[in-house]
């Protein structure tokens, strides 16, 4: 999985890009919503990319990817612009942009673009250790590398399914509200729909099945709970 730092003020435009990126399958999108939220983030974080905007209001994004690369000479900046003006791009590769795409564009363009640069740099993606499996009877939960091993095979999760499986973990054996769900896994109940949910828990426990013991179980009218039988 590669750690994708999202800076983007636009509400609408960051949800589609975030959740784009994510649905591909191969990002842990974390979306800042200013500047100053990305540098702080940048910290804590550790992105191997960072895609920004460069127009937003406080700080612009050339002045974010200025103080970027005077943290990290070295990590992948890609700035998002309607802007074909030639002195900010100019300006932009001065300050050590690796390159940036025009709007509007698909999420997966987007990915063309960093799996693009991510070979000519020859990013490799960082070695997890064990010490994030997590035990779901006979299925071993890895955090880190977003991975389910179960009898019948590896399978790799998106950063959403993994969210949604370690919050229903963290409360084992109590309901987890469709309101907590939509808050902790899709930012608020104005980007949720219950059939959205409904999809990922037909997958997930499609994911689980090779365990029977191992169960989400709904809670009509409230939530879900995981459970596992001894």
């Amino acid at each position: 999985m590669i750690r994708l730092l999202l800076v983007e003020d636009d509400d609408v435009l960051g949800f589609i890009i975030k959740e784009g990126m994510e649905l591909i399958g191969e990002y842990d999108v974390h979306w800042s919503t200013s500047p100053s939220d990305g540098l702080e983030t940048f910290e804590t974080f550790h992105p191997q990319i960072i895609v920004s905007d460069i127009e937003m209001p406080g700080m612009s994004g050339l002045e974010f990817a200025r103080k970027i690369r005077e943290l990290d000479a070295n990590i992948p900046i890609i700035l998002e612009t309607c802007v074909s003006s030639s002195k900010v791009v100019l300006e932009a590769y001065k300050i050590g942009i690796d390159n940036y795409i025009k709007k509007p564009f698909l999420p997966e363009e987007l990915h063309a673009y960093i799996q693009g640069l991510m070979k000519r740099i020859g990013s490799e993606p960082i070695k997890e250790n064990d010490s994030n499996v997590i035990k779901l009877g006979n299925i071993d939960f890895n955090l880190k590398q977003q991975l389910l091993k179960t009898p019948k095979g590896e399978i790799n999760m998106t950063t959403r399914e993994v969210r949604l499986l370690e919050l229903l973990y963290n409360n084992l054996n109590q309901i987890v509200t469709k309101e907590n769900i939509a808050e902790e896994i899709w930012g608020g109940v104005k980007f949720y729909t219950q059939q959205r949910l409904d999809s990922f828990i037909y997958t997930l426990r499609k994911y689980l099945s090779s365990d029977k013991n191992v169960q989400i179980r709904t809670m009509r009218g409230v939530g879900y709970m995981l459970t596992i039988d001894k």
